[in-house]
């Protein structure tokens, strides 16, 4: 149970450092200097200490929807770790646990009665559908007999796409752009300011760091080699930011569909026991 809590206080610490690494991976990939690894932690403080605007006639939808978010994505921090247990339950509760946090943003954001915000919700749902499938998928995979490492790179793979669509990252969405016609997730949160944005932010800095930390869990090895694959993951996700272009809104869905093909044979290298070595 230390040990547990021990990885949770880590995983809650580092979130915005992993944040501020991909962004200066990416940035020295491109021939830039980048920010500094540890600038999301300054933008975290700067916020925090700036007060809130509210828009016009909000609900107390849109003023707990960040504590919600943040509270499910502590959840998720907290179930990530027991994934190697095995427990079909803890499975299927991060699915649940990510929908959750995702639909009290959705809600925030038509609560505000924005329409670039009301865009972006429907565009968060609408992917948060397409990818829900290959999460499952994958989850459920890790707790049938017969693992094997071939099987287990095909669950990371497929995780790791729909991570992609989690964490924001081209070449489904840009947390970059401030253009409210292609914002997906940053749109949700443009209605927030001072305290709540801090909140969100943080939020989901806990969520790309936990599903990065569930993708190098489900590969092969243990211990150090579960963090020699988490470096690896980040690697990856900076080089993916840096050689793609983002998708066009349409040909997102072909993505998600090659993310259930791999859970799939995933699954089925599981059940029929094929291993890489």
């Amino acid at each position: 149970m230390i040990a547990h809590l021990a990885q949770i206080a880590v995983l809650l610490a580092v979130a915005p450092l992993l944040q501020g690494v991909i962004k200066s991976l990416r940035a020295r990939l491109q021939g830039r200097p980048g920010p500094s690894p540890l600038q999301p932690y300054r933008d975290l403080r700067k916020l925090a200490r700036k007060g809130i605007v509210l828009p016009h006639e909000v609900s107390l939808v849109f003023l707990a929807a960040p504590g919600l978010y943040a509270g499910s994505a502590l959840v998720l921090a907290y179930l990530v770790p027991t994934i190697g247990s095995r427990a079909p339950l803890d499975a299927i509760a991060i699915a649940l646990v990510l929908a959750f946090g995702r639909f009290a943003l959705v809600l925030a954001a038509l609560d505000a009665r924005s329409s670039f915000e009301g865009m972006a919700a429907s565009r968060e749902a609408t992917f948060a559908a397409l990818g829900e499938a290959p999460l499952v998928l994958a989850l459920v995979s890790t707790v049938l007999p017969g693992a094997t490492s071939l099987g287990a790179l095909f669950t990371a793979a497929a995780i790791f796409i729909v991570n992609l669509s989690e964490m924001a990252r081209i070449p489904i969405d840009n947390q970059e752009t401030h253009y409210e016609l292609t914002m997906i997730h940053e749109g949700l949160a443009l209605e927030y300011s001072g305290r709540h944005l801090a909140l969100v932010q943080y939020a989901a800095a806990v969520r790309q760091a936990a599903l990065l930390v569930l993708a190098a869990m489900l590969l092969p090895g243990s211990g150090g080699s579960t963090f020699a694959w988490f470096c690896a993951l980040v690697l990856a996700t900076a080089i993916v930011e840096r050689t793609f272009a983002k998708l066009r809104l349409f040909e997102v869905p072909s993505l998600f569909a090659l993310a259930t093909l791999l859970a799939f044979f995933g699954i089925a290298v599981r059940l029929t026991g094929v291993n890489l070595w």
